[in-house]
């Protein structure tokens, strides 16, 4: 299959200053150099690196390169208004996970983009290499170069936003090798964490439609449910659903992933849930550690004209759960609560990592790392706040005016060009691509 390439609509069509021809054939990479004071922003990211632009067989691919402690510094995981020690154990394990997945190679859509690390909640929270926190700023600066490592290798440092009472195996989330410094221990972060408790009821034939969408045909009457957990540290749980089809069981992990996606698609009305106070929690099933309540159904409810208490009543089944995240590793709101009470950031990393305590990372780390800010979509739109550069092979091609552009793969390849205005009209006219989504 052939790559697409990038056409270079901006340096053929706009009348800017161009610095070197455009080439004869399309490329399937540019770069885009913010100028000297320019914030490039993506999303919810604000960057001043260099953005590399590449044409995938999925879609394009926009990636930044910089200075390690840099991408440190652009690291949104928790408030920076916690307290100081708190931070120092968040930017260790941040770093420890960054060093982790360095030493791990890159993943698939790594490789293809050439990324290292992604920008998102699926590694870690990015928001660029401007605007750090005072606070944060020092974190970083305090603990530069540590790491947590385990048998001369970078340590898995998993972390989460609250697990709760009690942190989880890494075994029983996701099965495979137990990891020593990722096993059970206390989180007294009760009365700290927002996510001390958390529950989602809903009717049984929304839930039947849900798992079935996602997968789990589990029939239209559910007659049972519950969770099989082993003892601790000795695998994974599952739901067990009873249907007029029979058992069907479903892993924990895919309980929540299976909700949380085709809940709010199907039902956005009912999940995720309202909280207590107001607002909706920020998930519909938040972590894997949970339980059901299961009400069967009672009666029959498809009659029609039947006086209403003669029916019966639908089944319900409501999910009590705890923290928010995983559960292995680190708990952000634990270590939140432990600084509280005094404790240091040695401390907190040794009771969340089975003792292990920072050391410098010596020639692990890279002095740069490479971040896949987006990937595998068709379009990409930034906001520029002054000028930029379009570079091709090194070469400075055209000098871009701030504004919004808009990167997009069509079946010519891709294009930049202004979001909006009548020269994006025209442009996107002559692609044949339509107005952006």
């Amino acid at each position: 299959m052939n790559t697409p390439s990038v056409l270079l609509v901006a340096a053929l069509l706009l009348p800017l200053p161009v610095t070197r021809p455009a080439p004869a054939e399309p490329v399937d990479h540019i770069e885009l150099v913010p100028g000297e004071g320019t914030v490039v922003e993506l999303g919810y990211g604000r960057h001043t690196g260099t953005l590399e632009v590449t044409a995938g067989v999925d879609g394009l691919g926009v990636v930044e390169e910089i200075p390690l402690e840099s991408y440190l510094l652009g690291i949104r995981e928790v408030p920076t208004s916690w307290p100081a020690e708190s931070l120092a154990a968040q930017a260790v394990a941040a770093r420890t996970y960054l060093a982790w997945t360095l030493h791990r190679g890159r993943t698939a859509s790594g490789t293809e983009y050439g990324f290292d690390i992604c920008a998102s909640t699926a590694c870690q929270v990015y928001r660029g290499d401007v605007g750090a926190d005072a606070a944060w700023t020092r974190a970083v600066e305090r603990t530069a170069g540590e790491i947590l490592q385990y048998g001369g290798d970078p340590a898995q440092a998993l972390y989460s936003s609250s697990t709760g009472h009690r942190t989880r195996a890494v075994q029983d989330i996701w099965g495979g090798t137990a990891l020593p410094y990722l096993q059970p221990v206390d989180s007294d972060e009760a009365g700290v964490t927002p996510y001390e408790r958390w529950e989602l009821t809903v009717d049984t034939s929304v839930l039947s439609r849900v798992l079935t969408t996602g997968g789990y045909a589990v029939g239209a009457e559910l007659v049972s449910m519950a969770i099989e957990r082993p003892p601790e540290g000795e695998g994974p749980g599952t739901l067990v659903v009873g249907s007029e089809l029979g058992l069907t069981r479903i892993p924990v992990t895919a309980v929540r992933a299976v909700i949380n996606t085709h809940g709010p698609q199907l039902y956005p009305g009912l999940f995720p849930a309202l909280r207590p106070g107001g607002g909706r929690w920020p998930q519909s099933i938040l972590s894997y550690t949970f339980e059901v309540e299961f009400q069967p159904p009672t009666g029959r409810t498809d009659i029609p004209l039947i006086p209403p208490g003669e029916a019966g009543t639908p089944g319900v089944a409501t999910f009590v759960g705890e923290g928010w995240g995983h559960g292995v590793g680190m708990s952000q709101w634990g270590a939140k609560a432990m600084a509280d009470r005094g404790a240091s950031y040695r401390e907190i990393l040794a009771h969340y990592y089975g003792g292990l305590e920072p050391e410098p990372a010596g020639d692990i780390l890279p002095e740069t790392v490479r971040v896949g800010l987006d990937w595998g979509v068709p379009t990409a739109t930034i906001v520029a706040t002054g000028p930029m550069t379009l570079r091709i092979e090194g070469e400075d091609v055209v000098t871009l005016p701030p504004g919004e552009w808009m990167l997009r793969q069509s079946s010519l390849g891709v294009a930049i060009f202004p979001s909006s205005g009548l020269l994006a009209d025209l442009l996107r006219s002559f692609l044949g691509i339509g107005p952006p989504d």
